[in-house]
């Protein structure tokens, strides 16, 4: 069963740069971040055990998405869209993986707004006060989706501002702390003085508590689709992985030599401000709280980024209801963060961090494996890079899922394991829901309504005065408040401004995206509105233009192929007539012949006017001639009837719709009308065409269409190595004659290839890139309207479903590769490889 990739009128634009890209695919530190201090407050040492392995395991991993983002620069989502594609014949477990990756990804929020409660918490307990612990995890976990429902763009700028600080005192922390630990004199020692031991089911344990950051440093393949510059986006993976030995091994050795005080439990902050303590000195606190802050706050901007992509491609895909690929004017996918928002809040409901983390964490662990079993499947695509080290990660990563999750109890694992079915029966009930809102075409309606904008630039101004006003005055009563919380409370603290910063930024940037954002973007598109008006006439006019010109040249192609079928029709009736009496005029000139043979031997006759007369017409020349002579017209008339078939076949004018014919016969009747030009001439020897057919079924296709094809190439071709042989003698010509080769083959039972190259002078890049263009030509005024290989590409493309692509090298000849199906229907990806 093939997967039905559903077309959508929304689609997300190319619109992110490589540097907000890249930004986004560092959050897989930020986990680690969150994770090491539980492993290291529950096993000690040993946690060095798993996070080698690990480490090792998420190089290999990041490399092998970054080559499956090669290969799909198209999908939105990243691994799960791609798993998808890997298992898309069986879409119903392919659908189930990708929805557990994405609830992998939506519990992040919930965990960081649990982290970032207690750091306040945590600053605010020496001056003897509280918070309402459950209503800031909400407001945390809330205003990264406010922020997102506005559009990436905003949010990815917002997190390019804080993640560099934030991962630059990160990966400081861990190179400082290295240092510190291999040189300074009050140091511990670089390496503990022993690891602890741990059983087989603890290390399986950790190993599915810690997958979330080695696993999770694939960020960047999500916003491949969105991209500007895709592959510098996919360079991000690489550059990940090789960073990663630093911070998942050298991080977690600086925790244990100096993370060591009594009391600190899987306390984040209080571990890394005691490890930090040494070498950052008093510049410790507020380093560690930006750290945290900053990890907490742009994980859930990445989380809220990345999860609504995973069902917009599978809503396209056609694995999930087609409301889930509604998107905005400015990128927000309203209808898949609604859901994620909810699901976020669920995970929040539903436990502490450890809890969140074992349960999402087996249901991203399942995807993981689905990956790997669908790349071992793969295992002989080049772009699997180890399909067969797939399989024996597949089943350590088995063992670990069944052993580990068992280990953190039944319950976390049996909901692990059930939840991508909840979210799967919840699409299914918006599916049959008639709610005008849970379906697609009320978000089309929604997002083509016509932006308003302001009536006159004083709104504009009265908005932006309302901005500044909010977030000064917020700043200020921020500012009222921590002063007096320090009189009343003795104790001053001056961290908890760090947060209230960062805090700000968000609500900051929100406000503005949902009030000031939207009417500056009304204005900048009633400022272009004037300038877009007269592209979109240009472009009008340039189709119009080429849509004359197309019909002009279809007119010609049809009456030359009417007068084609016209001649060949007038032809085929003399010529019929006279290759049929050739068998009765053959039979009777024997006969006759026979008879007077047999009259010379019964009645032999001496008289001279008889003997004068056989010798005045020689007559036994003419009983050997008269059979050549018929002979001669045998093979005349068979060559002309041969010539009449080739033309019918070429006009093809009988046959408007797609019929089933021989590819190779439509290209031998444009070599027969061809031939011409291809023959040997006084002053250049003959053509040599190169055969090279394969083994093809009967194809589906316009045939008079294809044959169009078919002589557009070999015209230029011809007209590529006559532009040779100007510049060349004729013994050059002889020595390296002029060569066409035309090769054809089929593909996975679904695809015709025809290759026509030549051995012609070739062409620059200049050229090749523009050979497909409308009007474009490098013949001489009035030898070219340069429609030829523009009417090909579109009737190979648009008529026929398939491709058509150049090679050319200079020098070195051009080859051009047609694809189309063999059945006309649907296929999701072209075999071409990409261009030379």
């Amino acid at each position: 069963m093939e997967i039905n990739r559903v077309p959508f009128v929304n689609r997300l634009r190319r619109t992110m740069s490589s540097a907000e890209a890249w930004g986004f695919s560092v959050v897989g530190y930020l986990m680690w971040f969150t994770l090491a201090p539980s492993m290291q407050a529950e096993i000690g040492s040993a946690s060095l055990l798993v996070w080698i392995p690990g480490v090792i395991v998420g190089i290999l991993f990041n490399l092998q998405v970054q080559s499956l983002g090669e290969k799909y620069p198209d999908v939105s989502g990243g691994t799960p869209n791609y798993i998808t594609r890997l298992l898309d014949r069986y879409p119903a477990f392919s659908r189930y993986l990708g929805i557990a990756y994405y609830l992998g990804w939506v519990s992040f929020p919930p965990i960081n707004a649990i982290v970032i409660t207690e750091l306040i918490q945590f600053h605010l307990e020496p001056m003897g006060l509280n918070i309402p612990e459950k209503v800031f995890e909400i407001g945390f976990t809330a205003i990264a989706y406010f922020l997102a429902f506005s559009g990436t763009r905003a949010v990815a700028i917002l997190h390019l501002f804080f993640i560099f600080p934030s991962i630059g005192f990160l990966l400081l922390f861990c190179v400082q702390g290295l240092g510190w630990l291999a040189f300074s004199p009050q140091s511990p020692g670089l390496l503990p003085s022993s690891i602890d031991a741990i059983s087989v089911q603890d290390w399986l344990k950790w190993y599915l508590f810690a997958a979330y950051s080695f696993y999770g440093c694939d960020t960047a393949s999500s916003f491949v689709a969105d991209s500007v510059h895709p592959k510098d986006t996919l360079k991000a993976l690489s550059w990940v992985a090789w960073f990663m030995p630093l911070v998942f091994v050298g991080g977690p050795l600086v925790l244990l030599q100096l993370a060591t005080a009594s009391g600190l439990e899987d306390n984040v902050y209080g571990k890394f401000l005691v490890a930090a303590k040494p070498f950052w000195g008093d510049a410790a606190p507020a380093i560690v709280t930006l750290l945290v802050a900053a990890s907490c706050l742009l994980g859930s901007a990445t989380s809220v980024c990345n999860t609504p992509r995973i069902l917009f491609q599978l809503a396209q895909d056609g694995l999930l209801s087609p409301v889930f690929g509604a998107a905005s004017r400015r990128g927000a996918l309203e209808p898949a963060l609604l859901l994620s928002f909810i699901c976020s809040l669920g995970f929040l409901v539903w436990g502490n961090t450890t809890r969140i983390v074992v349960v999402s964490g087996v249901s991203l662990f399942i995807s993981i494996m689905g990956l790997h079993l669908g790349l071992w499947m793969q295992r002989n695509d080049p772009v699997v890079r180890w399909g067969r080290l797939s399989l024996a990660l597949l089943v350590v990563e088995f063992i670990s899922l069944v052993v580990g999750g068992v280990s953190w109890g039944w319950m976390d694992f049996g909901i692990g394991l059930l939840l991508p079915l909840a979210v799967i029966a919840i699409d299914a009930a918006i599916r049959r829901i008639p709610w005008a809102s849970l379906h697609l075409p009320w978000w089309d309606r929604l997002h083509t309504k016509p932006v308003t904008p302001p009536k006159n630039e004083h709104f504009v101004v009265l908005q932006v005065g309302i901005l500044i006003a909010l977030i000064c005055g917020t700043a200020t009563i921020s500012w009222l408040i921590r002063s007096r919380l320090r009189v009343e409370a003795g104790t001053y603290n001056p961290y908890l401004l760090i947060i209230v910063l960062m805090m700000l930024a968000f609500v900051g940037v929100a406000i503005a995206c949902w009030t000031t954002l939207p009417q500056v973007a009304a204005i900048e598109e009633l400022a272009i509105s004037s300038t877009a008006q007269a592209k979109e006439l240009e472009t009008i006019l340039n189709e119009l233009k080429k849509a004359q010109m197309q019909v002009i040249q279809s007119e010609k192609m049809s009456s030359l192929g009417q007068l084609v079928a016209g001649i060949a029709h007038e032809i085929n009736n003399p010529v019929n007539f006279i290759h049929g009496n050739l068998t009765h005029l053959e039979e009777y000139t024997q006969n006759l012949l026979q008879m007077i043979e047999l009259y010379q031997q019964r009645h032999p006759s001496n008289d001279p006017e008889v003997q004068a007369m056989a010798e005045e017409i020689d007559l036994e020349f003419l009983t050997e001639d008269t059979q050549k002579i018929i002979s001669s017209i045998r093979v005349g008339t068979d060559r002309i009837r041969g010539i009449v078939l080739s033309l019918r076949n070429f006009s093809r004018m009988d046959e408007a719709d797609f019929k089933d014919v021989d590819i190779h016969e439509g290209i031998e009747s444009t070599l027969l009308i061809l031939q011409h030009r291809l023959k040997d001439k006084p002053d250049c020897p003959a053509v040599v065409v190169i055969k090279d057919y394969g083994k093809l079924p009967k194809v589906e296709c316009f045939p008079g269409q294809l044959n169009q094809v078919f002589m557009n190439i070999l015209v230029n071709a011809l007209d590529a190595l006559d532009e040779m042989n100007s510049k060349r003698s004729y013994q050059e010509l002889k020595d390296t004659p002029n060569q066409i080769t035309i090769r054809t083959s089929a593909i996975d039972n679904q695809w015709v290839e025809v290759a026509i190259a030549d051995n012609g002078l070739g062409m620059p890049d200049r050229v090749k890139r523009r050979i497909f263009d409308p009007f474009f030509t490098t013949k001489p005024m009035g030898k070219g309207t340069g429609l030829g290989m523009s009417i090909s590409y579109h009737i190979i493309t648009e008529k026929h479903g398939g491709q058509i692509k150049c090679f050319s090298t200079p020098g070195s000849g051009t080859e051009f590769v047609i694809q189309i199906p063999i059945r006309q229907r649907t296929i999701s990806k072209f075999p071409i490889a990409a261009e030379s």
